[in-house]
Protein backbone atom coordinates (compact mmCIF):
# COMPACT_ATOMS: atom_id res chain seq x y z
CA UNK A 1 0.00 0.00 0.00
CA UNK A 2 1.34 3.44 -0.92
CA UNK A 3 2.22 5.89 1.84
CA UNK A 4 -0.85 7.76 2.98
CA UNK A 5 -3.26 5.38 1.26
CA UNK A 6 -6.48 4.62 3.11
CA UNK A 7 -7.28 0.93 3.72
CA UNK A 8 -10.31 -0.13 1.73
CA UNK A 9 -12.28 -1.18 4.79
CA UNK A 10 -11.95 2.21 6.51
CA UNK A 11 -14.03 3.84 3.78
CA UNK A 12 -17.11 1.68 4.39
CA UNK A 13 -19.00 3.83 6.94
CA UNK A 14 -18.63 6.93 4.78
CA UNK A 15 -19.56 5.03 1.63
CA UNK A 16 -22.71 3.72 3.27
CA UNK A 17 -23.68 7.14 4.58
CA UNK A 18 -23.16 8.91 1.26
CA UNK A 19 -24.72 6.21 -0.91
CA UNK A 20 -27.88 5.95 1.18
CA UNK A 21 -28.32 9.60 2.19
CA UNK A 22 -31.07 10.54 -0.29
CA UNK A 23 -32.91 7.24 0.01
CA UNK A 24 -32.72 7.41 3.80
CA UNK A 25 -34.35 10.84 3.78
CA UNK A 26 -37.03 9.75 1.31
CA UNK A 27 -37.81 6.69 3.44
CA UNK A 28 -38.34 8.80 6.57
CA UNK A 29 -40.80 10.92 4.59
CA UNK A 30 -42.84 7.95 3.39
CA UNK A 31 -46.16 6.56 4.49
CA UNK A 32 -46.57 5.46 8.08
CA UNK A 33 -43.18 6.77 9.17
CA UNK A 34 -43.99 10.25 7.89
CA UNK A 35 -47.31 10.07 9.74
CA UNK A 36 -45.57 9.04 12.96
CA UNK A 37 -43.04 11.85 12.76
CA UNK A 38 -45.89 14.31 12.15
CA UNK A 39 -47.81 12.97 15.16
CA UNK A 40 -50.64 11.66 12.98
CA UNK A 41 -50.20 7.87 13.13
CA UNK A 42 -53.05 6.18 15.05
CA UNK A 43 -52.14 3.75 17.81
CA UNK A 44 -53.34 0.82 15.68
CA UNK A 45 -51.09 1.93 12.84
CA UNK A 46 -48.15 2.23 15.19
CA UNK A 47 -48.78 -1.28 16.50
CA UNK A 48 -48.81 -2.55 12.91
CA UNK A 49 -45.46 -0.87 12.30
CA UNK A 50 -43.94 -2.37 15.45
CA UNK A 51 -45.26 -5.82 14.52
CA UNK A 52 -43.49 -5.62 11.18
CA UNK A 53 -40.28 -4.34 12.74
CA UNK A 54 -40.41 -7.13 15.33
CA UNK A 55 -40.44 -9.69 12.51
CA UNK A 56 -37.50 -7.94 10.86
CA UNK A 57 -35.41 -7.87 14.03
CA UNK A 58 -36.26 -11.45 14.94
CA UNK A 59 -35.00 -12.61 11.55
CA UNK A 60 -31.98 -10.29 11.51
CA UNK A 61 -30.85 -11.16 15.01
CA UNK A 62 -31.30 -14.88 14.41
CA UNK A 63 -29.10 -14.59 11.31
CA UNK A 64 -26.45 -12.55 13.14
CA UNK A 65 -26.41 -15.05 16.01
CA UNK A 66 -26.12 -17.98 13.61
CA UNK A 67 -23.09 -16.38 11.94
CA UNK A 68 -21.48 -14.84 15.04
CA UNK A 69 -18.40 -17.00 14.43
CA UNK A 70 -17.66 -14.75 11.44
CA UNK A 71 -15.34 -12.00 12.80
CA UNK A 72 -17.11 -9.30 10.81
CA UNK A 73 -20.39 -10.06 12.58
CA UNK A 74 -19.35 -10.49 16.20
CA UNK A 75 -19.95 -6.88 17.30
CA UNK A 76 -23.25 -6.74 15.42
CA UNK A 77 -24.60 -9.72 17.36
CA UNK A 78 -23.86 -8.04 20.69
CA UNK A 79 -26.64 -8.02 23.28
CA UNK A 80 -26.96 -4.22 23.78
CA UNK A 81 -27.98 -3.76 20.16
CA UNK A 82 -30.70 -6.41 20.05
CA UNK A 83 -34.20 -5.03 19.62
CA UNK A 84 -36.49 -8.03 19.11
CA UNK A 85 -37.15 -8.67 22.84
CA UNK A 86 -37.94 -4.99 23.47
CA UNK A 87 -40.39 -4.95 20.57
CA UNK A 88 -42.19 -7.96 22.01
CA UNK A 89 -42.54 -6.09 25.32
CA UNK A 90 -43.81 -2.93 23.60
CA UNK A 91 -46.39 -4.83 21.57
CA UNK A 92 -47.67 -6.53 24.72
CA UNK A 93 -48.19 -3.10 26.29
CA UNK A 94 -49.57 -1.26 23.26
CA UNK A 95 -51.71 -4.01 21.73
CA UNK A 96 -52.10 -6.67 24.40
CA UNK A 97 -52.20 -10.46 24.07
CA UNK A 98 -52.50 -12.00 20.62
CA UNK A 99 -50.64 -9.26 18.75
CA UNK A 100 -48.71 -11.74 16.60
CA UNK A 101 -51.93 -13.26 15.27
CA UNK A 102 -53.95 -10.04 15.08
CA UNK A 103 -51.34 -7.98 13.23
CA UNK A 104 -50.37 -9.56 9.88
CA UNK A 105 -47.10 -8.83 8.13
CA UNK A 106 -47.15 -6.55 5.10
CA UNK A 107 -46.01 -8.02 1.80
CA UNK A 108 -42.83 -5.94 1.90
CA UNK A 109 -41.92 -7.36 5.30
CA UNK A 110 -42.63 -10.94 4.26
CA UNK A 111 -40.12 -10.43 1.44
CA UNK A 112 -37.66 -8.80 3.85
CA UNK A 113 -37.89 -11.68 6.33
CA UNK A 114 -37.42 -14.20 3.53
CA UNK A 115 -34.26 -12.40 2.46
CA UNK A 116 -32.87 -12.43 5.98
CA UNK A 117 -33.71 -16.10 6.41
CA UNK A 118 -31.88 -16.87 3.18
CA UNK A 119 -28.84 -15.03 4.55
CA UNK A 120 -29.05 -17.09 7.73
CA UNK A 121 -28.96 -20.25 5.65
CA UNK A 122 -26.02 -19.06 3.53
CA UNK A 123 -22.36 -19.59 4.48
CA UNK A 124 -21.24 -16.99 7.02
CA UNK A 125 -18.52 -15.42 4.87
CA UNK A 126 -20.94 -15.11 1.96
CA UNK A 127 -23.72 -13.60 4.08
CA UNK A 128 -21.52 -11.16 6.01
CA UNK A 129 -21.62 -8.13 3.65
CA UNK A 130 -25.42 -8.24 3.40
CA UNK A 131 -25.95 -8.75 7.12
CA UNK A 132 -23.61 -5.85 7.84
CA UNK A 133 -25.76 -3.71 5.55
CA UNK A 134 -28.99 -4.63 7.35
CA UNK A 135 -27.40 -4.04 10.75
CA UNK A 136 -26.15 -0.63 9.56
CA UNK A 137 -29.58 0.39 8.28
CA UNK A 138 -31.39 -0.61 11.44
CA UNK A 139 -29.05 -0.21 14.41
CA UNK A 140 -27.35 3.05 13.48
CA UNK A 141 -30.71 4.55 12.63
CA UNK A 142 -32.11 3.43 15.98
CA UNK A 143 -29.13 4.81 17.85
CA UNK A 144 -29.38 8.19 16.12
CA UNK A 145 -33.13 8.73 16.29
CA UNK A 146 -34.27 6.52 19.13
CA UNK A 147 -34.28 9.04 21.95
CA UNK A 148 -36.29 11.55 19.93
CA UNK A 149 -38.78 8.89 18.85
CA UNK A 150 -39.09 7.60 22.40
CA UNK A 151 -40.31 11.02 23.57
CA UNK A 152 -42.59 11.41 20.54
CA UNK A 153 -44.20 7.98 20.96
CA UNK A 154 -44.68 8.46 24.71
CA UNK A 155 -46.44 11.78 24.13
CA UNK A 156 -48.52 10.61 21.15
CA UNK A 157 -49.85 7.45 22.79
CA UNK A 158 -50.00 8.72 26.40
CA UNK A 159 -47.26 6.40 27.66
CA UNK A 160 -44.90 6.89 30.61
CA UNK A 161 -41.85 8.97 29.71
CA UNK A 162 -38.23 8.08 30.38
CA UNK A 163 -35.81 5.27 29.75
CA UNK A 164 -37.16 1.72 30.02
CA UNK A 165 -40.74 3.04 30.16
CA UNK A 166 -43.41 0.47 29.20
CA UNK A 167 -44.37 0.76 25.55
CA UNK A 168 -41.16 2.52 24.43
CA UNK A 169 -38.53 -0.10 25.22
CA UNK A 170 -37.67 -0.38 21.51
CA UNK A 171 -35.91 2.96 21.68
CA UNK A 172 -34.09 2.36 24.96
CA UNK A 173 -30.35 1.81 24.53
CA UNK A 174 -29.52 3.36 27.91
CA UNK A 175 -28.65 6.90 28.88
CA UNK A 176 -27.08 9.41 26.48
CA UNK A 177 -23.45 8.43 27.21
CA UNK A 178 -24.29 4.78 26.57
CA UNK A 179 -26.01 5.64 23.28
CA UNK A 180 -22.99 7.67 22.16
CA UNK A 181 -20.66 4.82 23.12
CA UNK A 182 -22.69 2.29 21.15
CA UNK A 183 -22.68 4.58 18.11
CA UNK A 184 -18.89 4.93 18.32
CA UNK A 185 -18.38 1.20 18.77
CA UNK A 186 -20.60 0.38 15.81
CA UNK A 187 -18.93 2.90 13.54
CA UNK A 188 -15.49 1.64 14.56
CA UNK A 189 -16.59 -1.90 13.89
CA UNK A 190 -17.80 -0.94 10.40
CA UNK A 191 -14.58 0.92 9.71
CA UNK A 192 -12.43 -2.04 10.72
CA UNK A 193 -14.17 -4.70 8.65
CA UNK A 194 -11.70 -6.56 6.43
CA UNK A 195 -13.87 -6.16 3.35
CA UNK A 196 -12.33 -5.86 -0.09
CA UNK A 197 -13.80 -3.56 -2.75
CA UNK A 198 -16.26 -6.18 -4.01
CA UNK A 199 -17.54 -6.87 -0.52
CA UNK A 200 -17.94 -3.16 0.14
CA UNK A 201 -19.91 -2.83 -3.09
CA UNK A 202 -22.16 -5.70 -1.99
CA UNK A 203 -22.71 -4.07 1.40
CA UNK A 204 -23.70 -0.75 -0.14
CA UNK A 205 -26.01 -2.45 -2.66
CA UNK A 206 -27.76 -4.37 0.10
CA UNK A 207 -28.17 -1.22 2.21
CA UNK A 208 -29.87 0.49 -0.73
CA UNK A 209 -32.20 -2.49 -1.09
CA UNK A 210 -32.99 -2.36 2.63
CA UNK A 211 -33.91 1.33 2.55
CA UNK A 212 -36.04 0.79 -0.55
CA UNK A 213 -37.84 -2.07 1.15
CA UNK A 214 -38.48 0.06 4.23
CA UNK A 215 -39.98 2.75 2.03
CA UNK A 216 -42.32 0.22 0.40
CA UNK A 217 -43.22 -1.13 3.83
CA UNK A 218 -44.13 2.30 5.22
CA UNK A 219 -46.26 3.02 2.18
CA UNK A 220 -48.04 -0.33 2.50
CA UNK A 221 -48.72 0.28 6.18
CA UNK A 222 -50.16 3.72 5.44
CA UNK A 223 -52.50 2.24 2.84
CA UNK A 224 -53.74 -0.58 5.09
Amino acid sequence: MAAGAVPVASALPERLREATRELHTATERSGAMAALLAGRLPRAGYCAMLRNLQALYAALEAALAAHAVEPALVILAAGPLQRAPALVEDLAVLHGPGWAEALPLAAAMRAYVARLQALQAAPAAEAAPSLVAHAYVRYLGDLHGGQVLQRLVARLYALPAGDSAPGTRFYDFGDTPQVLLLRQQLRRALGSLPFDAAQQDATVEEALWAFTQHRVLFEELAAA
